[in-house]
């Protein structure tokens, strides 16, 4: 897809618009989920609940995390914003976690590529909003280890999109049925054998999503690049402890990197 200049450059302030916003999303859907959890047990045991409502991400001005000062605008404009302050605070002078700027970038780098494997303009942004979401879910994942049902389905939504585009709708469901009853009946086996829950639902709705936007062929090679990277990741960085492991980003990145396999 040739793209002017100018394009370029609007197109990637876009992409690190959806990365500020992913970043965002990153920090308040745990907070919330794990106030409605709290609040649902103790209503369910009948003890009073009088924690404060952390805020949504659809409500509330961003704030500093350290002197809860409302950012401006001049503030909030991705990887600028963090530079010129040298990761503090304008308010407060605190150290800024790179938490966000880290997000923007990486949702910058995997979304720039798109200008030369996408045709049109409406692939370009159902791949974008695409990755992005998928991204979102794997570092929640990866942190929390929860996914999103937000993330799969606005995934899954522009995977479909994608594939009526294309004309290939047949494929893109048969991929997500495959992808999730596979996974799924895994997950079943597993359980009822061993009486251990080795793989997460959100990861069965994850490769469900990934099957409909890759399509129902490359699920084979998806598991296998997501198992490589996770066997990688146990050898290079992990701890001797039987804390669960989170295969939902070894997913994201087996997708990403299948993704331009197929398409560079």
């Amino acid at each position: 897809m040739l793209l002017t200049p100018t394009q370029s450059s609007f197109f990637a302030l876009i992409i690190l618009s959806f990365g500020s916003f992913a970043a965002l999303f990153t920090v308040r859907w745990p907070r919330l989920s794990e106030y409605l959890w709290q609040k649902e047990a103790h209503n369910a045991l009948g003890i009073p609940f009088e924690a404060e409502i952390p805020e949504s991400i659809s409500t509330g001005r961003s704030r500093c995390e350290s002197c809860h000062h409302t950012l401006s605008w001049k503030d909030l404009i991705p990887i600028l914003s963090y530079g010129l302050l040298q990761g503090r605070c304008r308010y407060c002078q605190m150290r800024i976690s790179p938490h966000y700027v880290l997000i923007e970038s990486t949702c910058l780098c995997i979304c720039l590529p798109l200008l030369i494997t996408c045709h049109d303009l409406i692939e370009l942004s159902l791949n974008s909003l695409l990755m992005c979401s998928l991204l979102t879910a794997a570092i929640i994942d990866y942190q929390h280890k929860l996914i999103p049902d937000e993330c799969c389905l606005i995934a899954l939504a522009a995977a479909l999109l994608l594939n009526i585009h294309s004309g290939t709708l047949e494929n893109a469901v048969l991929g997500m049925i495959v992808g999730y009853s596979a996974v799924y009946l895994l997950r079943w086996g597993y359980l009822k054998i061993r009486n251990i829950e080795a793989i997460g639902l959100g990861d069965v709705k994850l490769l469900a999503t990934l099957g409909a936007w890759l399509g129902v062929l490359h699920l084979t090679t998806l598991l296998l690049y997501a198992s490589l990277i996770g066997i990688l990741y146990i050898l290079l960085y992990r701890e001797k402890n039987k804390e669960p492991i989170p295969f939902g980003p070894f997913l994201f990145l087996s997708g990403i990197i299948h993704y331009y396999y197929l398409n560079l």
